[in-house]
């Protein structure tokens, strides 16, 4: 219905009191269906118009606790709910929707914690390379990773017909191995890695280091798989076991932080 809110509900109270016998003729069913159809109407418009409210409030800085008084809520945390009910039964025009206070503390919150691991990454640079290339050289390390308890996990068959499971691949091995070649060119040939269109802009420096950054820490993140037996046995490797747990435990401590 394309009418204003005050012809529906002029509308509306006619049948209304047609219902109730208060006016005459007395209410038929295409009357009461009509009389559904309005009410739906009035609530979609009043979700719709409470929704543009409250956004108008929330640009004007309103805080949410008036906000919550002017809808008689009980608190702001419900007010803030409400809000986010109606946003997601009318998504915005690009189709997102919006997030609860909660949500964008978390969002935060998990940004500042990657932030914290890359920087943490990047001050351990050369523990994490060198632990590594420790860790490619074992010749049959492909195999071990395939052959370990999680690759058996992984390979044993659904069925019971006794089939023969087929050998399981671990791709962290050849990722980890993938991932210090990709360190060592951009080592030895920065410029080859530098953005063509930021030429010139005078972050270069920046530019190399957010790129070291990121496959140092996909590097550490390779590197943990290791530190679990379920993944690999090391255990004729204790002492590069022990470097790759003791990086590992260091890791995650600072993470937690």
């Amino acid at each position: 219905m394309d009418q204003g809110l005050g012809e529906i509900a002029r509308r509306y109270d006619q049948i209304g009191q047609r219902a109730q016998g208060l006016l005459q003729p007395a209410a038929s069913e295409t009357d009461v269906l009509a009389a559904l159809l309005v009410i739906r109407s009035l609530r979609n418009k009043l979700d719709t118009d409470e929704l543009m409210l409250i956004t108008l409030a929330r640009s004007h800085r309103i805080t949410w606790a008036r906000i919550a008084d002017a809808l008689e809520m009980s608190n702001r945390q419900s007010a803030e709910r409400r809000h986010l009910q109606l946003s997601r039964a009318h998504p915005r025009a690009d189709g997102s929707l919006p997030r609860t206070q909660s949500e964008r503390v978390e969002d935060v919150r998990e940004r500042r914690g990657r932030r914290t691991e890359r920087k943490w990454a990047w001050q351990h640079a050369r523990t994490i390379r060198a632990t590594a290339e420790a860790l490619t050289a074992i010749p049959d390390l492909q195999q071990r990773a395939d052959t370990s308890q999680e690759a058996t996990l992984m390979a044993a068959p659904v069925n019971t017909d006794n089939a023969r499971p087929k050998p399981m691949h671990m791709a962290w091995p050849g990722a980890l191995k993938e991932c210090l070649a990709e360190h060592l060119r951009l080592c030895a040939a920065p410029e080859e890695h530098l953005s063509p269109e930021r030429h010139g802009l005078g972050d270069e420096k920046r530019q190399l280091e957010q790129q070291e950054t990121d496959i140092l820490h996909r590097m550490l993140g390779l590197l943990s798989y290791a530190a679990n037996p379920r993944h690999v046995d090391l255990t004729d490797h204790p002492e590069l076991l022990k470097r790759i747990i003791r990086l590992y435990d260091e890791f995650q401590q600072h993470s937690r932080r």
